[in-house]
Parts: C-alpha cells; sequence; structure tokens
C-alpha cells in the first residue's frame, strides 16, 4: 500500500520520544498542499540486501533536494544520577545508519534501490536496547519545516 500524504490526518504518528508532541503536529501541518509517499518493499529484506523503494510525489510546490532514504534508529536505556546520588533511567534515541540519495524532482512514482550494509544492526525489540528501521521520502521546504513521508521496515538478520 503507497503511502501518500495529501492530507494531515495522514501523516505517520511519530513517536514523542523522538520529536515531541508539537514537531509532530508541526509535521502534519506541513502536509498541506503536497503529496510525498513511500512505499516500503514488498518482501523480506535481510543485512546486505538491496532494497526496492517506491517513492510518490504529486506535486512539487513548495519543495527542493528531494531525497530518498533508509534510516536505522537505536532506542537505548541510560541510567544518570544526580548530584544527591538519585538515579533515573531515561530511554535515548540515536541514529544507528541513514543513508539518503536525491530524488527528481518531477510528479509521480520513481523507484529507489538503497543498499543495507551487512554490518548494520537488523531490527531487535528488547526491554534495554531496540533497533527499528524506517524508509523515508523528504523534500526540503525554504523557511519551514522539511516535508516527510515514513514507514517502518523490518531487516532480519
Amino acid at each position: 500500500m503507497l503511502a501518500v500524504i495529501t492530507d494531515p490526518t495522514h501523516l505517520p504518528v511519530l513517536e514523542d520520544a523522538v520529536l515531541g508532541t508539537s514537531m509532530a503536529i508541526r509535521l502534519q501541518r506541513l502536509a498541506r498542499g503536497f503529496g510525498l509517499g513511500v512505499e516500503p518493499p514488498s518482501k523480506e529484506v535481510r543485512r546486505g540486501d538491496e532494497v526496492e523503494l517506491l517513492i510518490s510525489v504529486s506535486s512539487t510546490r513548495g519543495l527542493s533536494d528531494l531525497q530518498a532514504g533508509i534510516i536505522c534508529t537505536e532506542r537505548y536505556e541510560a541510567t544518570t544520577t544526580d548530584s544527591e546520588g538519585r538515579a533515573t533511567s531515561t530511554t535515548r534515541n540515536a541514529i544507528a545508519h541513514q543513508a539518503w540519495v536525491p530524488i527528481e524532482r518531477t510528479p509521480g512514482t520513481q523507484s529507489i534501490h538503497l543498499a543495507i550494509p551487512f554490518e548494520a544492526p537488523f531490527s531487535y525489540e528488547g526491554s534495554c536496547l531496540s533497533f527499528s528501521w524506517e524508509v523515508a521520502a523528504r523534500g526540503r521546504r525554504s523557511l519551514r519545516l522539511d516535508a516527510e513521508a515514513r514507514r517502518g521496515i523490518s531487516v532480519l538478520p
């Protein structure tokens, strides 16, 4: 199923831990007036595989520097200790891998191929450490937040 963003209610829900509520709301507002979408691969992917993405652009109004990419986010538990010796656990995020390629600034559907490095982590959901993968399409907007469409994928070992 192709995720085409033409209405802010169709924007994928972004985790508060990653962007914060106000950022997610701003990204939803940016979705008005243009269509940018990404379809993840239809088959399972493994580390070392090449992934085919279908990028859909229905309008380029106000967009520049269109890119397609693949992102692996690491989520981990970190413990900090305050000056009184009290420990606090929080979940932190870091980009474990990302790769972006330029795409044509023309309306329509484009096929893009990206490689998942063999040495990259595979998808894993643990209690203290997790790795999640997404495919994305984004476009720069002058004097505004970037427009972006993301879909999660699973990467096998």
